[in-house]
């Protein structure tokens, strides 16, 4: 992000070089940049995004997101950090519905109206909103650099007036809650102060306090005085901070606000304070300018604008919103989203982090995947396959889900297969027999198939045996066997491959049957008892994934049986009657976007997701759970779905990226 280390008095021996590198190396793994992105060399690409009334921006770093930035205004409306106390989020929100951060402008003492911004995202992720009104242009551009444990807002002023004005450029802080988030916010009870930051000035802190301060978080404003408005004068302690300047015309201000988080009211403003500095010493536009080349790193191309715009927002969502660091512990953590605006947010899933995101970070971070992986196998391992936990491995709801189980060996053999770590699979050895282990316990002799409490869609199956989530076992045996084949356990891994190949005739004999209604022969059941079948489908655990798992070729005839009549009108929830519709189910009678990505890899449903990914603004850009199948607009219950994020964008990529 700047010059760390200064040459003066070095002298250059090899003992010499050999400890910079080191230093430069240690900065690295501390700082999470890689050396390159140390001096950005490129411009940031710019990439208008259009927005309507009530869309929302989200931007953010491993530490703090921003998940709700006002296309109308450029207000926050709340930001937050993971918290391992709180088992999820602590989210900050302002008082009686007003944004927690709110930039404004005034000219001759008169409020500048924000109206009609127009925005962009510097290399798809760092938000920047424009207006040029009476003479008067401003931008407003939110950046959090990757490392820092803050987050800062830039705002600049420019009078094309003929004649000198008076103008402030401000930005009023509220508190009004704080609110823990797994799933739903629960506001806690304590008290919300704000006073001077200790030892940084200028700035405020404010802190939550019960027996002792709990969390805090601050604003430094250099160059800018701040204002502290605390009860009966407010309602909920507020900052304004404002710069006052007089410009002549063709003059340019700016001014910057620096957000900072810690766990109290020290570690709050020095979070901000390096932020501070560096801004300082190197410039707004060069610290954004070095974010926008951590970010362009993480990028691919499918050389098809309107799909790079949405696949690289994507992949950089799943990679800063389903994963994050925890304020209090430092702990590398994943969830489903980071934003509040998804309904169950907040909390770890095997299936979600290891399924839907993990293939998205692997395609554009092979250190961050790592991280994930590893977090899946010690964190996560004790409860691995129960329906979902807190970010601590603490059960939130129980229920024992077989993909959920075999998400984290899946992505295990990814992750070495496309990294050749042998290092990590020896390190994990451990924790990959255990998993094999407890699924071995799922097996039903009388069947040869593996059981399930709860299917891919987070609901109880009378019939226990899904025929998706058996192919998923299968899958995941034939990846048992190469690892274990890898670690040098030759019986193991040759017991892995008679499994799999039993488990194979299995599906066969009791996954297909002839009896679906209208059906033209055979197809592939939803799930059985081994007499009862059920004809459905279920969009997180599709049918129409078989292909992409190995089980079968696209043009099988069983397989295309089954695709045609999932399409057909014999199925209730196929919605091939409506302009863009793709197969649901009864828990999501919507066109999914698991749905969309399976499409997207099938040549036969490729154009029909198409469709739906050029139709789709989806949540201003970010992926959502579901669309309406008649007019493509967003399902408003599961916007800003980081995991599923992931999902589309590796889809994306896997079908369109161009080979480099």
């Amino acid at each position: 992000m700047t010059q760390f280390i200064s040459p003066r008095n070095f002298a250059f021996s090899r003992s010499s070089i050999f400890k910079i590198v080191c230093l430069l190396c240690a900065l690295v793994l501390l700082f999470g940049f890689s050396v390159t992105s140390l001096s950005a060399t490129d411009a940031p690409r710019r990439f208008p995004v259009a927005l309507k009334a009530g869309d929302v921006l989200p931007t953010g770093n491993e530490w703090v997101a921003l998940p709700t930035i006002r296309s109308e205004d450029g207000a926050v409306a709340s930001f937050n950090v993971l918290s391992m106390r709180d088992r999820g989020l602590l989210e900050v929100v302002g008082e009686n519905g007003t944004p927690a951060l709110k930039p404004y402008f005034k000219i001759d003492g008169k409020a500048l109206a924000l109206k009609n911004l127009s925005w962009e995202l510097l290399e798809y992720w760092i938000p920047v909103a424009h207006m040029s009104a009476d003479g008067i242009e401003i931008t407003m551009t939110y950046c959090a650099p990757p490392g820092s444990r803050g987050a800062f807002l830039h705002l600049t002023l420019k009078n094309t007036r003929t004649s000198p004005v008076e103008a402030v450029l401000g930005l009023r802080a509220s508190w009004g809650s704080l609110n823990r988030v797994t799933y739903t916010p629960v506001a806690l009870r304590g008290e919300r102060t704000v006073s001077s930051a200790p030892w940084v000035d200028p700035g405020e802190v404010f802190s939550f306090i019960t027996d002792d301060t709990r969390f805090a978080w601050s604003v430094i404003h250099p160059g800018s005085v701040g204002e502290m408005l605390v009860p009966p004068v407010a309602v909920a302690p507020l900052v304004n901070a404002e710069r006052k300047v007089t410009l002549a015309r063709g003059e340019t201000a700016e001014a910057n606000y620096v957000l900072g988080v810690g766990i109290e009211e020290f570690s709050a403003p020095h979070s901000a304070r390096p932020l501070r500095e560096l801004i300082d010493r190197s410039g707004a536009d060069e610290i954004i300018a070095q974010a926008a080349a951590w970010c362009r790193a993480r990028t691919r191309s499918t050389g098809k604008p309107d799909l790079d715009m949405l696949m690289n927002r994507n992949f950089l969502f799943t990679a800063l919103y389903a994963w994050g660091r925890t304020i209090d512990t430092e702990q590398f953590v994943g969830v489903t989203s980071r934003s509040p605006r998804y309904y169950v947010s907040a909390a770890y899933w095997d299936r979600d982090a290891m399924l839907w995101s993990f293939p998205g970070l692997l395609d554009i971070d092979k250190a961050l995947a790592r991280d994930a992986l590893e977090y899946a196998l010690t964190t996560q391992l004790r409860n691995a396959g129960v329906h979902s936990r807190f970010i601590d491995g603490v059960i939130l709801e129980d229920g024992f889900q077989l993909d959920e189980l075999v998400a984290p060996v899946l992505a295990t053999a990814s992750y070495v297969r496309k990294t050749g770590d042998d290092a990590f699979l020896l390190a994990h050895r451990d924790a990959i027999a255990s998993l094999r282990d407890r699924l071995l316990t799922r097996f039903d002799a009388d069947t040869g198939l593996f059981s399930s409490l709860q299917d891919s869609q987070d609901e109880f199956q009378k019939r226990p045996f899904l025929i998706y989530d058996n192919v998923l076992t299968w899958r995941t045996l034939l990846d048992f066997a190469e690892m274990f084949g890898q670690l040098k356990d030759a019986a193991t891994a040759q017991d892995m491959t008679r499994r799999a190949d039993a488990l194979r005739k299995a599906i066969m004999r009791y996954g297909v049957s002839d009896q679906a209604p209208g059906a033209t022969g055979t197809v592939f059941l939803c799930a059985t008892n081994g007499k009862s079948p059920l004809f459905a489908d279920i969009p997180p655990g599709s049918l129409l994934k078989l292909p992409g798992l190995g089980f079968v070729k696209e043009d099988d005839p069983v397989f295309v049986r089954t695709y045609e009549w999932l399409h057909s009108k014999n199925y209730q929830y196929s919605y091939s009657d409506l302009s863009y519709g793709l197969p649901g189910s009864y828990r999501l009678p919507i066109t999914t976007s698991w749905s969309v990505a399976d499409h997207l890899l099938l040549a036969r449903g490729r154009d029909a997701a198409l469709k739906v990914l050029h139709a789709s603004t989806w949540d201003a850009g970010i992926v959502s759970e579901g669309l309406d199948p008649e007019t493509a607009v967003m399902d408003n219950a599961g916007g800003a779905f980081a995991t599923a994020a992931g999902y589309v964008a590796h889809a994306i990529c896997q079908t369109y990226c161009e080979k480099h």
